[in-house]
């Protein structure tokens, strides 16, 4: 998903080794990086807090609903699943991208080569299908509040198939991201790179010689196209629905006092409000990397030399991408009581009073349906 200077020098886009007899007759033909002072200082000083609000937010994040019984929800346990897989693309892309972004070439060996992209993808993967979960446990849980408990019985389950089908996914790059070599006379250029199969074509309008990737366009097409613009659009239909009945349905029942049916809906509001903001967060800080990919892929001529402002837009994908992770625990801790109590208990500031009832719907796993039946029965037997 990285285009390094390898391809795009390489008009031919040829994935094996070249012919060095030539090649090491001539000095290297593009100009060295350099990259200004002050453009690395402001690129270390953004990473390096994307990188530490990242990880100590996250980490806070599983924390505090481990050592929290009442936060250890369905909601909750995707929740901390998708704080996991921010985590795993903190630790394996971020400073990734930024050491490439800085140095000449790609300095960072074979592995980590092939295990960028696996984790990019993996990361990706994973986390938006943690989303989905979370959008369909709240729509059974708040628009068919009776069957509020078909995600919750296979929560576990659901979790590991998310990593099964995410990893899945994420393999053939482990196969066909490599690092390749050129010898210069005064340089060894070094990129890493897919090398998905080639095919040849023979325009015959002019008689010129196209290459393609076929099978990297598929690739690259099914995990933008299917695996993020689907699920994004599938989610949003579901938090419509689930906005249409929180604010416009009335609760059932005759028994519940209209105080406490006006304190669900404002719980349960902000639970919704939250999550919308975390969905949105992900899909705007994700998204200009799908069209970064896409365009790489589907731009006029592929054999031609990426324009000047792609590397630059490319740097802005990632750093968005990348600081989705960082923002998740901020959303967490602006918008539930329960995560700002665990973090303070974290701290030290420990609360006397024990957590109310309302703080147990803030948890997202009371229902004013369920509630109404637990009144209904409770004044049968008075």
């Amino acid at each position: 998903m990285e285009y390094a200077m390898g391809e795009i020098f390489n008009v031919t886009e040829n994935t094996s080794r070249l012919d060095y007899d030539n090649e090491i007759n001539y000095n290297y033909p593009v100009p060295f990086k350099q990259v200004p002072l002050w453009e690395m200082i402001l690129k270390i000083t953004i990473y390096s807090l994307l990188l530490l609000i990242a990880i100590i937010g996250n980490i806070l994040i599983m924390v505090v609903v481990a050592r929290n019984k009442r936060m250890q929800t369905t909601t909750n346990y995707f929740l901390v699943n998708l704080a996991v897989s921010d985590l795993l693309v903190t630790a394996c892309c971020s400073w990734v991208r930024l050491v490439d972004d800085l140095t000449e070439g790609w300095v960072l060996g074979k592995v980590f080569c092939k295990l960028n992209s696996f984790a990019q993808v993996t990361s990706m993967v994973a986390g938006i299908f943690s989303l989905v979960l979370i959008a369909c446990d709240r729509f059974f849980g708040i628009v068919f509040a009776m069957k509020a408990h078909i995600i919750e019985r296979r929560a576990s389950y659901a979790i590991v198939i998310t990593w099964v089908c995410a990893i899945a996914v994420a393999s053939p790059l482990l196969f066909v991201r490599k690092e390749e070599s050129r010898v210069w006379k005064n340089h060894v250029e070094i990129w890493c790179d897919d090398t998905w199969p080639m095919t040849s074509d023979v325009d015959p309008a002019t008689g010129f010689i196209t290459f393609s990737f076929p099978g990297r366009k598929v690739y690259y097409t099914f995990v933008t196209v299917v695996l993020y613009f689907v699920p994004m659009v599938v989610m949003t239909v579901i938090y419509f629905l689930i906005i249409l009945t929180v604010w416009f349905t009335q609760a059932p029942g005759e028994r519940i006092s209209v105080k406490e049916i006006k304190a669900q809906r404002k719980v349960k509001r902000k639970v919704v409000v939250m999550l919308v903001i975390i969905l949105a967060t992900f899909g705007l800080c994700w998204l200009p990397l799908e069209i970064v990919i896409l365009y790489s892929e589907y731009r006029p001529n592929t054999t031609e030399q990426l324009p000047q402002w792609y590397s630059f837009l490319e740097f802005i994908s990632y750093t968005l991408a990348f600081a989705n992770s960082a923002l998740n625990p901020l959303i967490y801790a602006g918008f539930n009581e329960n995560f700002r109590r665990g973090f303070r208990t974290l701290f030290g500031y420990h609360e006397r009073q024990m957590y109310a009832a309302i703080s147990r719907a803030d948890s997202m796993y009371t229902t004013s349906t369920t509630n109404v039946m637990t009144n209904q029965v409770q004044h049968t037997k008075l």
